[in-house]
């Protein structure tokens, strides 16, 4: 029998060629994941206080998300720079993972980007039905009185409301 030569030279050098073609990109990868989360951060905390001083928690509250909001410890313009920072996030999450070349992360994140577009949507109709179901609430409670039905009628009303619009969001969502 031949005796296979091993040649640990190629093998050595193999490995240093790997890893000097690996730790430029770890180097790439880091610096855009650093730099994408302090951009993130900052149009997020940028985006709160704009989105406060403008008055959209009170426009919000006024829909009658209010509820939804009182068990929460963030308030709607909190709730919605948080949603732009991890968007933003996810593209950076991307870009980084770009830089090993095709590989299954950057493929699932690809997938989760394309999906933002269909839930900021849904969130949309779901804010929009709500208001619509606190306007039709208080229109029946205000136009019926005094009668004994009329807090039950404009429950089922909103009720009703807010049901299609939640069925248009998840229809939104496929």
């Amino acid at each position: 029998m031949p005796e296979a030569s091993i040649n640990f030279g190629a093998g050595v050098s193999s490995a240093w060629s790997n890893v000097a073609t690996f730790v430029p990109k770890l180097v790439v990868f880091l610096l855009i994941l650093i730099i994408g989360y302090l951009i993130a951060k900052a149009i997020a905390k940028i985006l709160s206080k704009v989105l406060t001083r403008v008055g959209f928690d009170r426009v919000v509250e006024r829909g009658g998300i209010k509820r939804a909001l009182d068990r929460s410890q963030y308030d709607a313009s909190d709730i919605l720079a948080k949603i732009v920072y991890y968007a933003i996030m996810l593209f950076v999450l991307s870009t980084a993972f770009g830089v090993f070349g095709s590989n299954p992360i950057s493929d699932y994140l690809r997938a989760v980007i394309a999906y933002l577009p269909l839930v900021f949507v849904a969130i949309v109709i779901v804010v929009i039905a709500a208001a619509i179901a606190a306007a039709a609430k208080t229109l029946i409670q205000n136009s019926l009185g005094e009668l004994s039905y009329a807090r039950v009628l404009a429950n089922l009303a909103s009720g009703f409301i807010l049901a299609i619009g939640v069925i248009a969001a998840l229809d939104q969502l496929h």
